[in-house]
């Protein structure tokens, strides 16, 4: 597809966990934060917030809080996505409740333990990266089944943290 900035004409083509831009390769990853977008392009943290869905063109996009026209032209190369349902990383461990680490970072606090009942929205734990505390929420109710990190410990990406027993 292309993708026209400022003026400025981009032929991109994303992939599960890169996006290519002019023929050149990207490592990308993606983490929403409400209606902001943080995306890692070679390990750079770029705040992205998106326009509600619209027919206007260009669309008026802020990264960094910088406004930027944006308007896409085409669809992306079907050689270069995956196919619908189509599995390309493995499962979590721990199955459908299982709660995975997003980031790099350092366990700050626990606040559950097996057991206990939460709900929707629940603070679980906190982790420290990039000097700033992130809060891991319940993503739905269910009962701690298990709870595989302690304060003080280091975690990457894909770890798992916290499994629950959804309702």
């Amino acid at each position: 597809m292309k993708i026209v900035v400022q003026g400025q004409e981009f032929d991109v083509q994303p992939g599960p966990d890169s996006v290519s831009v002019g023929g050149v390769e990207y490592p990308v990853r993606i983490v929403r934060q409400g209606d902001i977008v943080a995306v890692y392009v070679n390990q750079r943290p770029y705040q992205v917030q998106l326009p509600t869905a619209t027919d206007e063109s260009p669309l008026k996009v802020l990264v960094d809080a910088k406004e930027y026209e944006v308007e896409l032209k085409g669809a992306p190369s079907a050689a270069r996505r995956p196919a619908r349902g189509a599995a390309k990383r493995p499962a979590p461990p721990g199955g459908a409740g299982a709660i995975t680490c997003q980031m790099t970072g350092r366990i700050i606090r626990v606040d559950v333990e097996p057991g206990q009942k939460v709900k929707e929205g629940d603070v679980l734990l906190i982790i420290e990266a990039m000097k700033m505390e992130n809060e891991v929420l319940a993503p739905a109710s269910g009962t701690v089944k298990e709870v595989a990190v302690a304060a003080g410990a280091r975690v990457s990406e894909g770890d798992l943290l916290i499994i629950l027993d959804l309702d």
